[in-house]
């Protein structure tokens, strides 16, 4: 996507926003698609929604409610624009004009694709006709028009703790670990750069096809070895990948879980503590 994302919205209005626009265009991919994460994983501000329109009173409304809990807000004019921008971010919750055209197509391709599949979708519609598609097609809630401030953060409080506790799957601790990759008959050895309970993001010799299906296998800690499989979920030039946990066998899991929350309380202790080191 060429410009800066915000063509066919009124500037001279759009500037008296008082909020920070992330507006679509080339995005560093760390995980899944996603975006780099600041260590404390519980609050609101911490959160990332994505606005596809192009109307200045929808802009007014959704901003206003997202900027109340200080979350970042992304904006896209089109349903085109908006797919590209998921392919590359990770994004916690997806306001979506039902005017704009392809809405129903971008609902649905949410809901299929494999970063932001368990986003919370907001539809804002102006017909009873609009909310039963938009519900069908997968959104999570109907904003109906003329759209608030207040109602715009009414349903991001309602909806909070869905929205947190996925984030928190996608919460990355870096790593440096040895992983080995089998894709199809092809075996390699590759560098886990990051990890969270869905998924990981490498660093190999050789490139992964994206979407490929994935068989890993990796020494967590001394003794704790982690396999199953995965899809690549996207992937870039520099060799990086970011893998989707599928399957993971036995009790990989449940020790992938114990070690990162055990990571989660060494950071919150450094946090409280800022000259003592997480290890």
């Amino acid at each position: 996507m060429e410009g800066d994302g915000a063509e066919g919205l009124d500037r001279t209005a759009a500037s008296k926003i008082k909020i920070e626009l992330t507006i679509a265009g080339p995005i560093q991919k760390t995980f899944a698609g996603g975006r780099r994460f600041t260590i404390t994983m519980s609050t609101l501000s911490e959160l990332e929604f994505l606005l596809v329109s192009n109307d200045y009173a929808t802009l007014t409304a959704v901003s206003g409610g997202v900027k109340k809990y200080e979350a970042k807000l992304g904006l896209v004019p089109t349903a085109e624009a908006a797919r590209e921008y998921l392919e590359r971010k990770k994004i916690d919750g997806v306001f979506v004009d039902m005017q704009v055209a392809g809405a129903l197509q971008l609902i649905e391709a949410v809901r299929k694709g494999p970063s932001n599949a368990k986003a919370a979708i907001f539809a804002c519609v102006q017909t009873a006709k609009e909310t039963t598609g938009a519900l069908n097609a997968g959104a999570n809630f109907v904003l109906r028009a003329p759209l608030s401030l207040e109602l715009v953060a009414l349903h991001i409080t309602i909806t909070k703790e869905l929205m947190l506790r996925e984030r928190r799957r996608y919460f990355r601790h870096p790593v440096n670990l040895a992983v080995t990759l089998k894709e199809g008959d092809a075996e390699q050895n590759a560098r886990i750069a990051n990890l969270s309970e869905g998924g990981m993001a490498i660093r190999g010799m050789r490139t992964l096809k994206r979407a490929a299906a994935v068989e890993f296998w990796f020494e967590l800690a001394l003794g704790v070895d982690i396999s199953g499989k995965g899809q690549v979920a996207w992937t870039s030039s520099e060799g990086m990948a970011g893998i989707l946990f599928q399957t993971i066998h036995g009790m990989g899991r449940g020790h992938l879980g114990v070690w990162l929350t055990a990571r989660e309380q060494l950071l919150h202790r450094a946090e409280e503590n800022p000259g003592q080191k997480a290890g």
